[in-house]
C-alpha cells in the first residue's frame, strides 16, 4: 500500500470517527469544521502524494542512471561499534559517580 494510499485511508476513517462523535453528541457541531477540514487535509495529501509519485517515476524511468546499493553489513557494523560504545561510555560515568552527587554535581554544572 503507498503513502498516499494510506493517507487516503487515513482521512476517511477520520472522517468515519468525527462522524460517529457528532452521531454520539460527544461534540458540538461548532467545533466540526475544524474536524471536518482535518479529514480534509488528509484525504487531499493522499492524492497528491500519489500524483508526485507517479511523475516521479515517470522522470526516473526517463534520465536516472541507477544507483549504486550502498553497503549494508559495514553500515550495520558501524552503527553496533558506535551505539556500544555509547552504552559503554555511559555506563561508566554511572559507575563512576559518587554516590550522593548528582551528574551536574559531578562535571561543576551546579
Amino acid at each position: 500500500m503507498s503513502p498516499g494510499q494510506q493517507m487516503t485511508i487515513l482521512g476517511l476513517a477520520a472522517l468515519c470517527y468525527y462522524a460517529v462523535l457528532l452521531a454520539l453528541g460527544v461534540v458540538d457541531t461548532e467545533v466540526m469544521p475544524q474536524f471536518v477540514v482535518s479529514a480534509v487535509i488528509f484525504l487531499s495529501s493522499g492524492r497528491m502524494l500519489r500524483g508526485m509519485t507517479r511523475r516521479r517515476t515517470k522522470k526516473k524511468r526517463e534520465d536516472e542512471k541507477p544507483r549504486k546499493e550502498p553497503n549494508w553489513a559495514l553500515r550495520a557494523q558501524i552503527l553496533n561499534w558506535v551505539m556500544a560504545l555509547l552504552i559503554l561510555g555511559a555506563l561508566g560515568l554511572w559507575v563512576m559517580k559518587p554516590v550522593g552527587v548528582s551528574f551536574l554535581e559531578m562535571f561543576g554544572l551546579k
